[in-house]
């Protein structure tokens, strides 16, 4: 610090005592003695920190990316594991039932296919449609 204290002929006056200078830190500062630091002081205090346990808060440590990473894979594991338990076995095709010509099955999906489509074209437009209109369609 280099400060320049005030000469001791000059009287403080109200103007300086207001100042940082007449703060009475500054005045007991001034009374210090100077002392200057060993050779060694910077490579000591350095050495010091990094010596120094780190302290991570604990949502770091759960949130970094080694932990994701593991809680990520167990998830997906057990989603797995629950979709492979939880299939249907394939069931046999009984062979007393009457199987429809491959006409009618492709007439049934053009059907099908058509009543979903008008479906969505009533829920785009809705207010063109009555509610007769639109119970209707559902099929109620």
């Amino acid at each position: 610090m280099n400060r320049n204290p005030q000469p001791p002929d000059q009287s403080p006056d109200t103007s300086q005592d207001s100042s940082w200078e007449s703060d009475a830190v500054w005045k007991l500062l001034d009374h210090g003695t100077q002392t200057t630091p060993s050779p060694r002081f910077l490579d000591d205090t350095l050495r010091a920190i990094r010596l120094e346990p780190v302290n991570i808060p604990w949502w770091k440590r759960i949130l970094s990316p080694i932990p994701l990473t593991g809680l990520a894979t167990a998830t997906a594991a057990i989603t797995l594991t629950f979709i492979a338990l939880n299939q249907d076995t394939p069931t046999v095709p009984n062979i007393t039932e009457t199987r429809a010509t491959p006409q009618e099955t492709s007439l049934a999906a053009i059907q099908d296919i058509a009543e979903a489509e008008l479906l969505n074209a009533a829920i785009d437009h809705l207010d063109d449609f009555s509610d007769h209109e639109l119970v209707s369609l559902i099929g109620l």
